[in-house]
């Protein structure tokens, strides 16, 4: 994302502006029920900029001139995130984030749906690359990932069905050692997979049996959030709460 003074100009279009000017045009073009599914994913998405905005803007390293604008307008008279900033405030990291994760914990009703919230995004990007609201080296990187991610969201929400109904089935037992956190995948085989623990030391930790529906649709770099527990040399799944297309690192 690009963080300069001149995405805060008094004369640039800022994101809301931006995104209703999406979504007019793709309305003259659309029947009312794919339209519905356009206004919807952009309702999603303003409203994840507008709750994580900032943080991503802080993580990023906050200019202080950004800084001084989001106090004096959101801080002293509630305009929010999306009213503030303008498209360069875009980019690869919140498209990222918001189909990576955030469209899955709040917005995933279904296969259906996840697929419509893939497909507008990709619209998305390639319509401000069009429209000059996000500049060539930003637009490659970024519409290479949404093709990744418009692909692997229905996978990560029927992969995630899967681990759940697996787990129940697992087999109980004492455990000699039990985790309980978020991994990303490392490797896979055939029923089997290789988890890194999002805070643990860094070391692999498998196999984590599985079954061979799961071991084939799942993908290097995908986050799962599990309780596992080890019996012998192997690992067996006693919960599952998520998948997602997004690794932690």
């Amino acid at each position: 994302m690009t963080c300069k003074s001149e995405n805060s100009s008094e004369s640039e279009p800022k994101i809301k502006q931006i995104l209703e000017e999406f979504l007019a045009e793709q309305k003259q073009n659309l029947k009312p029920q794919s339209y519905s599914g356009y206004e919807t994913a952009m309702r999603y998405f303003e409203r994840f900029l507008d709750f994580y905005g900032m943080e991503r803007l802080e993580e990023e390293g906050l200019t202080e001139e950004d800084r001084e604008l989001f106090e004096e307008l959101y801080e002293e008279g509630g305009t929010e995130y999306c009213e503030i900033f303008g498209p360069g405030h875009i980019g690869f990291r919140e498209i990222e984030s918001f189909l990576g994760e955030y469209v899955i914990l709040n917005a995933a009703t279904s296969k259906n749906f996840l697929k419509v919230v893939g497909r507008v995004m990709h619209k998305l990007v390639q319509w401000m690359h069009e429209k000059g609201y996000m500049a060539d080296e930003v637009y490659e990187k970024t519409n290479e990932r949404v093709n990744e991610l418009k692909a692997d969201l229905p996978a990560t929400m029927e992969v995630s069905k899967l681990m759940s109904e697996y787990a129940t089935k697992s087999p109980r037992g004492k455990y000699t050692e039990e985790l309980n956190s978020r991994f990303t995948i490392k490797k896979i085989e055939p029923g089997k997979l290789w988890l890194e623990d999002f805070l643990g030391s860094g070391e692999l930790i498998g196999p984590v049996f599985v079954s061979g529906e799961i071991s084939s649709m799942s993908r290097v770099g995908w986050t799962v959030v599990l309780r596992i527990g080890k019996q012998g040399d192997v690992w067996r799944i006693s919960g599952s709460t998520g998948v997602y297309p997004l690794s932690e690192y």
